[in-house]
């Protein structure tokens, strides 16, 4: 009786006898039955099962007229499901008897195929999934990459086999040892193939040149191996240790100097790339030798891989993903805008000038006007689709712009500051950047959110300016080298934390926002890429504690004490006489406002003196409004 059912996905660049073949040697080797899956071109997704009793044209035809010759060639081959009465009425000189059923998918593309084949994978819970090809290389980039989003989700075991020919024997196997669940399921399937075979297996691990106990080494670790994959069975496997310290070398005289057929090995999704030196040896040893046939074998995808899997579809559900068209120009255009250049470093400097005067004149127009032409969000956009897709030459580029233009927009706030005349105090436009809040997390993640959205949709393009005005990165900047042009570092320190704050979050929402469009790394997450990553997490939420739990300042107390009016009194002396001094709160804090009355208005030293007077007693900022009535 089988264990269970495999599946095979036939392709069109291989004959069908020969993949049809090779899916039932498997089927035999892991006493299972067969479920053969035929894609077919289709503007609706489904998967419906095919009928073997004949009467199909077209594609499906072919297939079940294959399948009636393999049946009559093959004693184990039975077509139909597997019942009670075809679980007694096997042939006794048969091992186990293989029964076929066949499953039509229709789809629109290699997306929608991905998903139906993991959902039916999953549905009909298969044990493993073939497919036999002519090629490792997919020849379309998006087939390649649903071919690795497959690994990624797969329910069950997946193994791909390259090179098969009609006439190849796959008695013989050479496995490469490796750690890992992939590492054990190759070494398993290269077992159950020479047994099926009648053949033998060697198992081979090349291992580096590490002094005279390299081989010794070697040796304790394959024996381990096979042992933690193969249990007893590893008593009767042959194996061999290679010393090189070029995986390609040394797996290339492993085959050369033995008598193999099948070259088996465990790699993930990453492997299948090529990033990993099993597939890249093996690649080249395909090349320079057409006689192996290579099988990669890929263990089933974890638990969280298929909630992620899970979480992602239902993202894709409810959010419209971009196309590939749509991603490589959506790349390209923040990568080129990205750059730090002489346009860029202009409109650093002309943006900053501008929100630096629009702060001093206390003007939210001007500073509006200078958030428009400020070029930073293009870059924080970048970084954000440099940790999603895997990019580090875009994670520099970004994160260079970002350092530069901070520098630059720095340098010309707080030449601004020292040059213009008369500008003695912050304007309430500056101290309304002095204490950043909750609030202000919350509106930069928005901004990341929108900016990111709006740029990977070219339909929604008009919408940046207004999510550049909400973001507002380059008058915190200013609003800092302007407090640092009055020696004001309390309020310099304040500004250019609401900046950081800003970049964190908005990288954090920008990243969120691509995700959430399809733009997803299939690749092996690097380490400054998870380094990056958390630390823009760990930042965010590091600042939303700290927001959080933060004091907020006491207000005064109702009036004004008694002793700062005399206070004020003597620092006025006989030129001017107090009218009044009552307390104010606004958006931006706690305010005194003096009213004098005099011939004259009030010099710039005896409001300088006034505004010293009343912070020295409070001991701590506090704004200070001098207002005189002219008799």
């Amino acid at each position: 009786m089988a264990s269970g059912e495999m599946g095979a996905l036939l392709g069109s660049d291989l004959d069908i006898g020969v993949q049809l073949r090779w899916a039932v040697h498997l089927a035999e080797a892991r006493s299972l039955d067969l479920q053969v899956y035929v894609r077919v071109d289709s503007a609706e997704d489904v998967v419906s099962d095919v009928s073997l009793d004949g009467g199909a044209d077209g594609p499906i035809g072919v297939v079940v007229g294959q399948l009636e010759e393999l049946a009559e060639s093959m004693p184990s081959v039975r077509l139909g499901p597997r019942s009670e009465a075809t679980d007694q009425s096997g042939d006794g000189a048969v091992a186990h008897v293989v029964h076929v059923t066949m499953k039509k998918i229709q789809s629109a593309g290699p997306e929608s195929l991905r998903k139906l084949l993991v959902s039916s994978a999953a549905k009909t819970k298969l044990t493993l999934l073939t497919m036999a090809r002519a090629e490792m290389a997919a020849p379309d980039p998006d087939l390649e990459r649903e071919r690795r989003l497959f690994l990624r989700y797969a329910p069950c075991e997946v193994v791909f086999c390259y090179g098969l020919k009609d006439e190849t024997d796959l008695a013989h196997v050479m496995v490469g040892v490796a750690s890992g669940p992939h590492g054990t399921a190759a070494m398993r399937l290269g077992r159950d193939l020479a047994r099926h075979g009648d053949g033998s297996m060697t198992a081979v691990r090349v291992n580096p040149s590490v002094g005279p106990d390299a081989e010794d080494v070697g040796e304790l670790r394959i024996n381990a191996r096979l042992r933690r994959a193969l249990g007893a069975d590893a008593d009767g496997v042959r194996h061999r240790i290679v010393i090189d310290d070029d995986v390609d070398q040394g797996l290339r005289r492993a085959w050369e100097e033995g008598r193999h057929d099948l070259l088996v090995l465990g790699v993930s999704r990453a492997g299948l790339q090529g990033s990993r030196v099993w597939t890249g040896a093996a690649a080249k040893l395909i090349k320079a030798d057409p006689r192996p046939v290579l099988v990669i074998v890929s263990a089933p995808s974890p638990i969280k891989n298929r909630a992620v899997g899970w979480i992602e579809g239902v993202v894709e559900r409810l959010v419209p993903q971009i196309d590939r068209e749509e991603r490589v120009s959506l790349v390209d255009r923040i990568q080129s805008s990205s750059n730090w250049d002489f346009d860029f470093f202009v409109l650093m400097a002309l943006s900053t000038t501008i929100a630096s005067v629009g702060l001093i004149q206390d003007s939210s127009a001007v500073v509006i006007g200078a958030m428009l032409v400020a070029p930073l969000m293009t870059p924080l956009l970048g970084l954000g689709l440099a940790l999603v897709q895997g990019n580090p030459v875009l994670a520099k580029i970004s994160g260079r712009a970002i350092l530069l233009g901070l520098v630059v927009s720095l340098a010309v706030a707080v030449a601004v500051g020292l040059v213009t005349p008369a500008f003695g105090e912050p304007t309430r436009q500056m101290l309304g950047r002095g204490r950043p809040g909750v609030l202000d997390l919350v509106v930069a993640f928005a901004a990341g959110l929108a900016a990111a959205y709006a740029s990977a949709r070219p339909g929604l393009l008009a919408a940046l300016p207004g999510v550049a005005i909400a973001a507002a990165l380059v008058p915190p900047i200013a609003t800092s080298g302007l407090a640092l042009a009055l020696g004001n570092l309390d309020l310099a320190a304040n500004a250019l934390l609401l900046f950081i704050i800003n970049t964190f979050v908005i990288v954090l929402g920008a990243t969120a926002s691509l995700w959430a469009v399809g733009l997803r790394n299939i690749k092996r997450i690097a380490r400054w890429r998870m380094i990056l990553g958390g630390s823009v997490v760990a930042v965010s939420i590091v600042l939303v504690v700290l927001l959080t739990v933060r004091p907020v300042a006491a207000p005064l107390a109702e009036g004004v004490p008694a002793d700062l009016v005399d206070i004020i009194e003597r620092t006025l002396g006989d030129e001017l006489g107090l009218e009044e001094v009552s307390v104010a709160y606004d958006e931006v804090g706690v305010q005194i406002i003096v009213r004098v009355v005099g011939p004259d208005a009030a010099a710039p030293e005896m409001v300088d003196e006034v505004r010293a007077a009343v912070r020295d007693h409070f001991a701590k900022p506090v704004r200070v409004r001098l207002l005189t009535r002219v008799e």
